[in-house]
């Protein structure tokens, strides 16, 4: 019994190892598989045209219509890409002006005195001190003596 399970391990072994050698030698043929599964196994032809088979069938009517209303959506694609490109100039040219505001700003915040600071007022009464004295030299008138006596 032990013999069964040991080699069921070991083919088991064999068999992962088998697999991933394939995988490695052909890794884009699970890709390849994938998309004719995913699209359903339709027959696309790698251009991305219509087949001929199919493009004899359509009437030229359906055919001109068809290219109208293709052309109409390119239109309005084109334009929706064109109004977009506008907001977004516009909204760069408003945030370029609200940061050369804040710039002034702030450079006029720098460059503004501190005349918010009162100072303290002078401890000095008036009228004494030299600035004092000074004053009443400029201003004073000799003024004659009583005699003494």
């Amino acid at each position: 019994m032990a013999g069964i399970v040991a080699d069921s391990a070991k083919s088991a072994k064999n068999l992962a190892k088998q697999v991933a050698l394939q995988m490695a030698r052909e890794p884009l043929e699970v890709l390849k598989e994938a998309g004719k599964q995913v699209a359903g196994g339709e027959n696309v032809q790698e251009s991305g045209e219509i087949p001929v088979s199919k493009a004899v069938g359509i009437p030229p009517e359906e055919k001109a219509r068809i290219e109208s209303q293709g052309a109409r959506a390119l239109q309005a694609l084109e334009q929706e890409l064109k109004d977009i490109r506008i907001e977004k100039g516009r909204k760069e040219l408003i945030q370029k002006e609200e940061e050369r505001v804040q710039k002034v700003a702030e450079t006029n915040k720098q460059n503004e005195p501190l005349s918010a600071v009162p100072s303290k007022p002078s401890r000095r009464l008036f009228g004494f001190g030299q600035k004092a004295q000074a004053e009443k030299q400029k201003t004073r008138i000799e003024k004659p003596l009583p005699p003494s006596g």
